[in-house]
């Protein structure tokens, strides 16, 4: 079984007995990610070590989402699948973490009686100790204190790639979207210290990582209740001035919080991605109301120009909703028209289901008949496509930088990589290849997701500054 999120593992001479060994499968966001990254080091701190075959581990571990159904029964699926192995070996522990155990660990404790550990977003940092707590237990443990106070120093980077990290720079959210479960299996707002946070850049700088990610649920609004001054902006000017790191982008974006001295460090900093991801759900007023995402389309477009203002070629992506309770037909329309208005590069569609335990599930009719949904996630992504394509052609004849990850998925005679914006960029593959290392491609054709191009210069490991940029 492959993991859905694949943690670098770490090599040791060491014989691990089989109860110090951790299968470990990641379900959902980037902060489900990163929170199993650090569960995984604290507990390789304690001597455990990963594996990626759950025949071979003593310990297995599902983090889980909760933001759409799928996944989340998905995680409980496959807890179930180990049911009669427990009973075989009753060592064996099992623990579900994140936010499905946050949301409904009453629930999961009477319907999987044999999951050892149910752990929530706030308590993860006690795994190690929880595991031997564990052991010999004939009833699930539960640890989903909300007000716990999560603290970890990290060390080091376990995700897959090696010079990419992800930061979380808060955790939590204030925000009362009513379609959404986060504030419930999250928590309130906290930021950390920016000090600690550009600390733990460093270390991973020294590492040999290249391009970080900060992470939050409403990345933008970081920076609350820790003084006046301190905002994103904070820890992207921080980030300059810290030798080893050549990228720096940040998830997920909220509209309400684009201020405009964010939006000036985003300009003046050159390690900050010429990206920015900001989802706007919808294109309606009357539906941004309903969804309570408090702004407006014109408050929206209003954010877009400034953006532009400043960076006049930054790549924007977002995310819609649709099919949300009471969508009308001219409600449906504003999303397209928004698309075309904006001008998007990328975009994402949900086609929604209700969450319980949120305010559209327990308040509102979800009353658009499923077949509509489809039809509407169609159109938009058709629409989105479209605007794709035609501001990817903008590419032809240019040069960009890129860092390269691999060979691509559907052909292995060519590499693909990121650019300064995000973009996905496909070349020939040349034999002195290496992951992680900035080389120079040369667009001559693209598609409505993707560059395509051919190497100009060879592998480098200095990015290659767009001319904008370069003194």
């Amino acid at each position: 079984m492959k993991p859905t999120y694949s943690m670098q593992t770490v090599a040791t001479d060491e014989v691990v007995p089989k109860s110090r060994r951790v299968y470990f499968e990641v379900f959902g966001c980037q902060m489900n990610k990163l929170d199993a990254e650090l569960m995984l080091e604290g507990m390789m701190q304690r001597g455990y070590q990963l594996v990626h075959d759950p025949a071979e581990a003593g310990v297995i571990l599902y983090n889980t989402c909760s933001v759409r159904e799928r996944a989340e029964e998905r995680a409980v699926m496959r807890m179930t699948s180990f049911k009669r192995r427990k009973m075989e070996e009753p060592d064996l522990i099992l623990g579900l973490t994140g936010c499905v155990a946050q949301h409904k660990q009453e629930e999961l404790s009477d319907r999987a009686p044999w999951i050892d550990l149910i752990i929530g977003t706030r308590e993860f940092d006690r795994l190690p100790d929880l595991i031997d707590e564990a052991r010999g237990e004939s009833t699930s443990l539960l640890a989903t204190d909300m007000d716990s106070p999560l603290e970890f120093v990290r060390q080091r980077n376990l995700g897959p790639q090696p010079w990419h990290a992800y930061v979380s720079v808060m955790r939590g959210c204030d925000m009362v979207c009513t379609y959404c479960i986060v504030p419930t299996t999250r928590g309130k707002e906290v930021s950390r210290p920016p000090e600690v946070i550009l600390d733990e850049v460093r270390r991973l700088a020294d590492e040999g990582v290249k391009e970080i990610t900060f992470l939050g649920q409403t990345v933008n609004s970081y920076g609350k209740r820790l003084g006046a001054g301190i905002g994103l902006d904070t820890l992207l000017r921080g980030v300059e001035e810290i030798d080893g790191i050549h990228r720096c982008h940040f998830i997920t974006s909220h509209p309400r919080f684009m201020r405009p001295k964010l939006i000036q460090a985003m300009a003046d900093c050159s390690k900050v991605m010429n990206y920015l991801h900001l989802p706007v759900q919808s294109g309606s007023d009357s539906m941004l109301a309903r969804m309570k995402r408090t702004y407006d389309r014109s408050f929206y477009l209003q954010s877009i120009e400034r953006l532009r203002e400043k960076m006049p070629d930054i790549t924007l992506a977002t995310d819609f909703i649709v099919g949300f309770p009471g969508e009308t037909d001219a409600e449906f329309e504003d999303s397209l028209t928004l698309v075309e208005e904006v001008g998007f590069d990328h975009g994402y569609v949900f086609q929604y289901s209700p969450r319980p335990g949120t305010v559209s599930a327990d308040h509102l009719q979800d009353d658009i008949d499923l077949e509509i949904k489809k039809e509407r996630n169609h159109a938009l992504l058709e629409a989105l496509g479209k605007s794709g394509k035609s501001r990817n052609e903008r590419f032809l004849g240019r040069k960009v930088e890129v860092i390269a990850e691999g060979t691509s998925k559907s052909d292995d005679t060519r590499w693909a990589g990121r650019a300064r914006d995000h973009r996905t960029v496909i070349w020939p593959a040349n034999d002195d290849e290496k992951p992680g290392s900035f080389v120079v491609v040369e667009v001559d054709r693209t598609s409505a997701a993707t560059l395509y191009g051919k190497r100009v210069e060879g592998p480098s490991e200095t990015p290659i500054l767009p001319p904008e940029m370069r003194s």
